[in-house]
């Protein structure tokens, strides 16, 4: 029900509203968050369930983000994620490039967890991401974009970049600034350097000062040169 709900709630929208940080801070109240670890979030996040979708994104990161991902939904078709967790992100990302691009075809959720209910509706694949059967799953298979979120170490971070950098258009790194995740900001740095030549790099990592440390973060790196 939380799928046909949010594919409504989208469709009251313009394509233009939707490339509005103001509007996905509402949007993303509505829809509802995830409040574990709660001494990493700020009170406008606490009990605020919403549609149910328990996101766990901190809404002055991921309403910017969100804003940018839909004026770039026209050129995105199909859509991975690595690391899906409850759904929620996976749902707003995969159902905004849906409404905003009639020929978004494929969304494809990617965890060691079995299904959550939220994502029923979609194509969920069980597998470790840091095994050898990923990666010839990926294979020569394409994604415009990859939302990297599984495995939270160095080599698992690393892993599941190198699997899928030549596979995307768009890769986005989960937790680049989280004082839980430091190997993670540790590879984002390294995969900037390594991709410089070929990749532009956008950062989401605005703060909230009633949070003691720094948390969550979205690194984006978009290629130069567009893969048709």
């Amino acid at each position: 029900m939380s799928v046909e709900l949010v594919r409504q709630r989208l469709a009251t929208l313009s394509e233009e509203s939707l490339q509005r940080v103001e509007v996905w801070e509402k949007l993303l109240a509505e829809f509802g968050f995830n409040d574990e670890n709660p001494e990493e979030l700020p009170a406008l996040m606490l009990n605020r369930p919403g549609l149910g979708l328990r996101i766990w994104q901190y809404p002055c990161q991921f309403a910017p983000y969100m804003a940018w991902l839909a004026s770039k939904a026209s050129m995105v078709r199909s859509y991975l994620e690595i690391g899906a967790r409850h759904g929620g992100t996976f749902l707003v990302q995969a159902e905004t490039l849906r409404r905003v691009n009639p020929g978004f075809v494929r969304a494809v959720a990617v965890d060691l967890i079995d299904q959550p209910p939220l994502l029923t509706e979609f194509e969920y694949r069980q597998e470790d991401t840091r095994l050898d059967s990923f990666k010839a799953w990926v294979g020569d298979q394409f994604f415009d974009v990859v939302f990297v979120d599984g495995d939270h170490s160095y080599e698992g971070v690393k892993d599941d970049a190198k699997a899928t950098v030549g596979r995307c258009n768009i890769q986005v790194f989960h937790d680049i600034s989280s004082d839980s995740c430091p190997q993670v900001r540790q590879y984002w740095v390294e995969h900037q350097k390594k991709y410089a030549k070929t990749h532009d790099f956008l950062e989401f990592v605005e703060q909230y000062e009633s949070v003691n440390g720094s948390f969550l973060g979205v690194g984006v790196a978009v290629r130069k040169v567009w893969v048709e």
